[in-house]
């Protein structure tokens, strides 16, 4: 999967959570993982570039979903919004109404596995696909029948009547067949993967996960990505005096590398109720190289900041957001959690931030 695929989900933890307001004398305390998440990532392959897991049930109790997000959040994803799309035309489920959790991963060659929960109609799917000629269906002992997206070469099954499994490679798809509930297959099979897991604070809503570095660099490299071609500081004006020059970039690159080198796994976590509370987590080598993260980001915002301030301009939405933001530090862990109120979002999506 491509870095930029996920970009817009990205930059708004990057952006907004870039700032230093706190020290280190919390205790984290993250959620406890729930057994039936747990067991669903069995289904998910062993060694994923990176896992997203969203629970729509969830969220759509909260006044944010019913204010800021739709169907049409995820229809523009390559890699299961169309996908979603033939479930709402075939069935009538969404991700508004049905469809209640998404678990998704993707390697680095490409192949990715899906697990859908809800309530599905498996007669309707199995009518609406025979109707149509761009399917095919494998069929299996046990009864169990694929069916073949031929355009997209995508693969999925109803493993019962509330779990769909889906991939782009038929093998990952063979390979759920015979996990059960109390399995240890899949990404439960990779410990350390898992133990990153079961330390993302917030797990009720929305979490995405990885411990690859070079998707970690891709992540941070988007940020870079993304002053290098507006030339300007994080959080200034069209027009400020205070720009990046090019002569600056190597050296931009080269702080880049040393922020994300020691950083082993990185994950983001959502809790929505009336407001939003994003965090952002770093698992970084050591304690001291978790403090080091934290004051290099110290040092970007206070640029940015500075640059604002000799600007003469008013604050942009992205510096009145980067108040709201908390860092700290517990043990190799660098964390950043911000808070944002729904004027806070009307603001950020302006700004098409996302």
């Amino acid at each position: 999967m491509k870095n930029t695929d996920i970009k817009g989900f990205v930059l708004v933890f990057v952006i907004c959570l870039l700032v230093f307001t706190a020290g280190c004398g919390k205790k984290l305390d993250p959620d406890p993982l729930p057994l039936t998440v747990k067991q669903n990532l069995a289904l998910l392959q062993s060694d994923p570039q990176f896992v997203m897991y969203f629970n729509f049930k969830k969220m759509r109790d909260t006044k944010f979903w019913e204010q800021f997000i739709s169907d049409s959040l995820f229809s523009a994803e390559r890699n299961f919004g169309s996908f979603l799309g033939i479930l709402k035309e075939a069935t009538g489920v969404s991700i508004s109404n049905g469809i209640d959790e998404l678990y998704f991963s993707n390697s680095w060659i490409g192949e990715n596995a899906m697990v859908v929960k809800g309530t599905f109609d498996r007669k309707k799917v199995n009518d609406y696909i025979a109707a149509d000629s761009l399917y095919t269906q494998l069929e299996y002992p046990g009864g169990i029948t694929v069916f073949k997206q031929v355009e997209t070469n995508f693969n999925f099954y109803f493993k019962d009547d509330f779990t769909l499994c889906g991939s782009n490679y038929l093998k990952q798809i063979e390979n759920t067949f015979t996990v059960a509930d109390t399995s240890t297959a899949g990404l439960l099979t990779n410990t350390a993967a898992m133990k990153e897991i079961e330390r993302i604070k917030y797990k009720e809503n929305l979490w995405m996960f990885s411990g690859q570095k070079l998707f970690i660099r891709g992540i941070f490299e988007n940020f870079s990505d993304m002053n290098k071609k507006k030339k300007n500081l994080p959080g200034s004006l069209e027009g400020d005096s205070l720009t990046i020059p090019d002569s600056t970039q190597a050296e931009e690159n080269s702080q880049l590398y040393d922020i994300y080198k020691t950083i082993n796994a990185l994950s983001f976590s959502l809790k929505m109720t009336d407001e939003l509370e994003i965090v952002m987590q770093n698992e970084c080598e050591n304690q001291n190289s978790a403090t080091e993260l934290k004051n290099r980001m110290e040092a970007v915002i206070a640029l940015a900041k500075l640059s604002t301030s000799l600007s003469g301009k008013k604050p942009s939405p992205v510096i009145k957001l980067l108040d709201k933001v908390e860092i700290n530090v517990f043990d190799n862990t660098t964390l950043l959690e911000a808070r944002l109120s729904e004027q806070d979002v009307k603001e950020i999506r302006l700004q098409k931030l996302f």
